[in-house]
């Protein structure tokens, strides 16, 4: 890679070069810090790495490794459409959507549950529904999860 004078050569596996060359022009050109705390950007590396005793991908599924007893019905939802994001990024998955009766089965719950608890976190701004009917999470449900859930889980399954 060059940027007018200065050359840098990047080799390795494909995350590992992406952040190199984040990096690279973070360094190199200060408006891009500036962007970059401006932007909203998910690292996939970090979030499957913060999600891997909770939510993994097997042949196509995801499979929620936590024990649901010990989850809230929004948190189970929330880890599914994360696990579709995640799988979608890395090519696992064909979307990164799941229909209602997807999530009313992972959610082990009525359809009228799994609805109430969609429409929950719709309001929240967690989780948009799709043109086709599906529902995906959004940046900032991904954020949020993190920031206000993922702590509280890890911590009550003894996992912090």
């Amino acid at each position: 890679m060059r940027y007018r004078d200065v050359e840098q050569r990047f080799e390795g596996p494909v995350e590992e070069v992406w952040r190199a060359v984040n990096k690279f022009f973070s360094e190199l050109i200060p408006i891009f810090r500036l962007l970059g705390d401006a932007v909203m950007t998910i690292d996939i590396a970090d979030l499957i790495e913060e999600l891997k005793d909770l939510v993994s991908l097997s042949d196509g599924r995801i499979i929620i490794l936590a024990d649901r007893r010990e989850l809230s019905d929004k948190d189970v939802l929330m880890l599914g459409l994360l696990g579709a994001y995640m799988g979608y990024r890395i090519g696992a998955l064909q979307k990164d959507t799941l229909s209602s009766s997807e999530l009313r089965e992972m959610l082990e719950k009525t359809a009228k549950i799994t609805s109430t608890r969609l429409g929950e976190l719709r309001k929240e701004g967690w989780v948009e529904k799709t043109d086709r009917g599906e529902y995906r999470v959004t940046p900032l449900g991904i954020f949020k999860f993190r920031e206000k859930r993922l702590p509280k889980i890890l911590a009550k399954l003894g996992k912090s």
